[in-house]
């Protein structure tokens, strides 16, 4: 049994320090919390139907973790992004959050949004702030003849195989 107990310390030495595990901890609460919103919170209560949650662990330097959800109006995709060049010896502080908005009927983007954020600060409020500041944007948006222009500056995140 000694060695069973030295084998789980080299674990948690080798794997519960490590970036890569700690954004994997990091993801796994997360996604409960998201599941928690939609069974509980604010987004239960404004009848939103979440979609898929999916992770990418893969990418050597980027981590992801993106859910999907819709209202009776809008498709929601909130693309969660923690990068280990960002994360601290023995502290995950900041992720980049990435909301993009689309049309229900014809699965148009209509906006797309983009900010850092605290991983301390990271809950349902959070993610509501930052969609409402998407929609405050989306009402300055011009519309020409029938189609909506839309200002896309931050593509460098942006993965067409998701959608």
């Amino acid at each position: 049994m000694g060695k069973v107990l030295k084998f789980q310390a080299f674990l948690n030495e080798r794997y519960e320090e490590s970036p890569d595990y700690r954004i994997k901890s990091f993801f796994e609460e997360l996604e409960k919390n998201i599941k928690d919103w939609f069974e509980n919170g604010t987004f239960a209560a404004n009848k939103a139907i979440l979609g898929q949650i999916k992770r990418s662990l893969a990418d050597a330097i980027d981590k992801n973790l993106i859910f999907e959800f819709n209202d009776e109006e809008f498709y929601y995709q909130v693309i969660i992004v923690v990068s280990l060049q960002e994360v601290e010896e023995d502290l995950l502080d900041e992720c980049y959050i990435k909301i993009k908005k689309y049309d229900l009927g014809d699965m148009t983007l209509l906006r797309t949004i983009a900010d850092d954020v605290k991983v301390s600060d990271l809950n349902e409020d959070k993610i509501l702030e930052i969609i409402n500041k998407l929609d405050d944007e989306s009402a300055s948006i011009e519309n020409r003849s029938g189609e909506v222009s839309v200002s896309d500056d931050d593509t460098d995140l942006e993965d067409d195989s998701i959608v």
